[in-house]
């Protein structure tokens, strides 16, 4: 086959590497929005790197995806752009894959390995289409897999159609022939609204105008301006990006003396460097050429740390955390990993962040935080750590040493004066008032009513988009606590004022002018408001809110003997709470002994380790037990955890992979089911009785039959005992048709009564009855299983054990 080297037709372009590996990056893990966002990432970075763009004209990208009711075959991805377009040279650079992992290094784009992953998993027909402002023709090529594969030829033909308008330009990527799990997630009623809202959410930075916030520093807030639309075959939106919700740069607080800011900016200038602009490598000397992919285009270019860390005006146990940015592209989003200082001399990790203001609060800690000279790793979701460049970044941020001072003095570091730690020290505690920048009513901080608050805010309604509403609730609760605080103070003269009402009508009052208190344009510091000390919690207490924002692993529970290690009874709980260790660390997993033979064990769900890194929560529960069978033992030196980690495992038959166990489990799950809904068969037997279909009624009939002979059908029927007989598909049934009754902790955790819009409702109804009946689906075919399918029958168990609402059991420990 003639190389490139040998010539081509002057309208063709060799698309090296072979076809069928361009194809088998089709398989890489990419999930459509991903796929979309590598295409965006591609006219985003030709807008920011025009010298010339005209500022009238605004940079527009548009999203096409295809609809629910889309015709098969009919579908198809288009990412259209306004950019300036290519000249068939680049045309035939950016079509071919990259040589090197650090082509991932440049720019957001770049074409190159990002492109043709990104087309590769979503179809196996892409179509791009370039042209140029004065060009009197477009430019097309087409890359068809299947086609290439056949031929087994590297080279796709280059295409040319006149245009209307000379004055035309952009770029246009097509693909079609989806892939089947592309198209069907693609074709789900609620894609376009999910890609939407994630990608407003990558692309907030670019996407919201200069001047959309402000009441804040400019420096640190100012947009792009891009515009991003989503064409579906029903309508054309604008995605709009999500605004950091954070308290005013002006309302400072006192610490130690000196007035913080809730917006503290970071602009930090770095020595500029030699950027290969071939692979995005970068030199920190002068080259002749590039010493990863041997370019000799290289270009010394600026380096900084910019953004900002701020306060968010309310509290949430998963929203907070820092945005860090590449090119005005979010790479990590909310990420905590700044939160915890690791000791450079013990390699000791510690969660410093949220752990004063407790798990049930959360944090409100935010930021955004720019990059563009750090690496990040081939999919975009995390910047590679280990380079002097994320550490130097790091130090930027959170400083060096811990963020907490007592700590920082223990090490002998010096009190963090970080922006993130002055955040940190200024803004560690959640009490009600003007100190802490809380919300109150005088009594209680309203921490549920800023969250609420915060919902209006992203809906974009006009009385919320400032902080005006949160400061005057903070102002009126400092306020109602020092009338409170006068009231309780016996008058010398004898005489009782009118007391003022802490419910009456000045909440919604001028608080400022008539009571001169809590102005925010006094320079002094606030008066100290006193607070009660926190009640503190009992280890009892802590344990109970670890098992009530938790589910039981069932798999996991039972009375286990390990060899010569003993005996115990075991119950082990994945929870979403954060686990501390005896130092106050945060761990996966931690067990604890109430009494002699009795185990617990605790999981976080929401651990990173298995948030991120995609490991089992039972993984280190089995260590977590080996840990304490180990401890019986006088001589657990010779046993390694290792060892007594595999025993325990072999004690847990439904830990085993197979077909038989998993049907042994999918069994006492559909009891589970049939006990957790008795409660409710009781209450509306008939409404129950006649939401099953006539197949499901016979199913029933024949399981009472076989297991209570006894039984009289006509009675269960009218009192609601026959759900002891229903399957998994009469339970589907159940939850279509009465979602009102089971669902909202009725049976299932599933909400639905909560929802105003229809269409959600229908989604959240769909998704539980679908996994209920691929349970049923599985348990009723003897087909052989592969290990993915049994895998996915494993995953919706453990999805719908969360579902579960479960009443009092005789638990294995109390």
């Amino acid at each position: 086959m003639a190389s490139e080297a040998e010539g081509h037709p002057a309208n063709d372009i060799n698309i090296m590497p072979s076809p069928r590996l361009l194809e088998v990056l089709g398989d890489i893990p990419y999930q459509p929005w991903q796929c979309l966002a590598e295409l965006i990432d591609n006219a985003f970075d030709d807008f920011l790197n025009d010298p010339n763009r005209d500022l009238a004209d605004t940079p527009t990208v548009r999203v096409t995806l295809p609809g629910p009711k889309t015709p098969d075959g009919d579908e198809f991805v288009c990412v259209a752009d306004n950019g300036r377009g290519m000249d068939l040279e680049k045309l035939r650079k950016s079509l071919r894959a990259g040589h090197s992992n650090n082509a991932r290094y440049g720019s957001l784009g770049l074409f190159g390995m990002g492109f043709n992953i990104a087309t590769a998993r979503l179809g196996s027909l892409t179509e791009v289409k370039t042209t140029r402002a004065g060009d009197s023709e477009w430019l097309i090529a087409e890359i068809d897999f299947r086609r290439m594969n056949r031929n087994d030829s590297f080279v796709i033909p280059i295409r040319r159609e006149p245009k209307d308008d000379p004055l035309l330009h952009g770029t246009e990527v097509t693909v079609r022939r989806l892939r089947p799990d592309s198209r069907d997630r693609l074709r789900r009623s609620n894609a376009a609204s999910q890609i939407r809202e994630r990608l407003g959410n990558v692309y907030s930075y670019l996407l919201r105008q200069p001047d959309v916030v402000p009441y804040l520093p400019e420096s640190a807030f100012a947009g792009r301006g891009f515009a991003l639309y989503i064409h579906t075959p029903k309508s054309v939106t604008r995605v709009k990006p999500r605004l950091p919700c954070v308290w005013s740069a002006e309302r400072t607080v006192w610490y130690k003396g000196s007035e913080i800011s809730p917006i503290q900016t970071i602009e930090k200038e770095l020595a500029p460097a030699w950027a290969c602009l071939a692979c995005g490598y970068w030199h920190h000397y002068e080259a002749d050429k590039c010493v990863e992919c041997e370019s000799e285009d290289l270009e010394l270019r600026e380096r900084r740390i910019s953004g900002w860390v701020g306060v968010q005006r309310y509290l949430d146990r998963q929203d907070f955390g820092i945005d860090v940015l590449r090119n005005g592209r979010k790479i990590l989003i909310s990420d905590r990993s700044l939160f915890s200082w690791e000791n450079p001399d013990t390699g000791e990790v510690m969660l410093e962040y949220p752990i004063e203001l407790g798990s049930t609060l959360g944090g409100r800690l935010v930021g955004e935080v720019h990059l563009d000279h750090v690496p990040v790793n081939y999919q975009k979701t995390d910047f590679v750590r280990g380079t002097q460049e994320w550490i130097t970044a790091v130090h930027a941020i959170r400083g060096e040493g811990p963020l907490q001072p007592k700590k920082a003095t223990a090490l002998r570091y010096k009190e963090n004066s970080s922006p993130l730690g002055k955040l940190f020290n200024a803004f560690r505690r959640a009490d009600a008032g003007k100190r802490c920048l809380i919300p109150g009513d005088g009594t209680h901080a309203l921490h549920q009513k800023a969250r609420e608050w915060g919902e209006l805010f992203r809906k974009e309604v006009a009385d919320y988009l400032t902080d005006e509403r949160w400061w005057e609730m903070a102002v009126l609760h400092d306020r109602l606590k020092a009338e409170e605080k006068e009231q309780a103070a016996p008058d010398p003269t004898g005489k009782v004022d009118n007391p003022t009402s802490p419910n009456g009508s000045e909440q919604g009052e001028d608080i400022f002018s008539r009571t001169g208190l809590g102005d925010p344009t006094s320079s002094g510091p606030p008066a100290p408001t006193a607070t009660p000390p926190p009640a503190v919690e009992t280890d009892e207490q802590r344990y109970q809110r670890y098992q009530q924002r938790g589910y039981r692993l069932h798999d996991l529970c039972g009375d286990i003997a390990v060899g010569h290690l003993g005996r115990q009874e075991v119950v082990v709980y994945s929870t979403t709470e954060l686990l501390l260790d005896a130092d106050g660390r945060d761990t996966p997993s931690l067990t604890r002994s109430p009494r002699g033979g009795k185990l617990e064990v605790y999981v976080n769900g929401n651990h990173k380790v298995f948030r991120e890194y995609g490991r089992d929560p039972r993984e280190y529960a089995i260590i977590a037990m080996a840990e304490a069978f180990r401890a019986l033992s006088p001589a657990q030196s010779r046993d390694s955890l290792a060892r007594v980690a595999a025993d325990v495992t072999t004690r847990l038959p439904d830990q085993r992979f197979t077909d038989a166990t998993l049907r042994e489990r999918v069994n006492d799950f559909l009891q589970r089911v049939r006990d957790s809904l008795a409660p409710v068969a009781t209450k509306h037997p008939a409404a129950l009785w006649a939401s099953l279909p006539l197949p499901q009624k016979e199913y029933a009939a024949r399981e009472a039959q076989a297991t209570s002979p006894r039984l009289s059908w006509s009675e269960a029927t009218s009192d609601g005992s026959f759900v002891a007989y229903v399957g998994l598909r009469g339970v589907a049934a159940i939850v279509r048709s009465h979602p009102d009754l089971v669902l909202d902790g009725e049976a299932f955790r599933t909400t639905w009564a909560t929802w105003s819009n229809e269409d959600i409702k229908v989604q959240q109804v769909e998704r539980l009855a679908r996994h209920l009946e691929a349970l049923a689906e599985f348990t009723s075919t003897t087909d052989a299983k592969s290990r993915i399918e049994l895998a996915m029958i494993r995953l919706t168990l453990d999805l719908l054990d969360q579902e579960l609402v479960e009443g009092e059991q005789d638990d294995v420990i109390r």
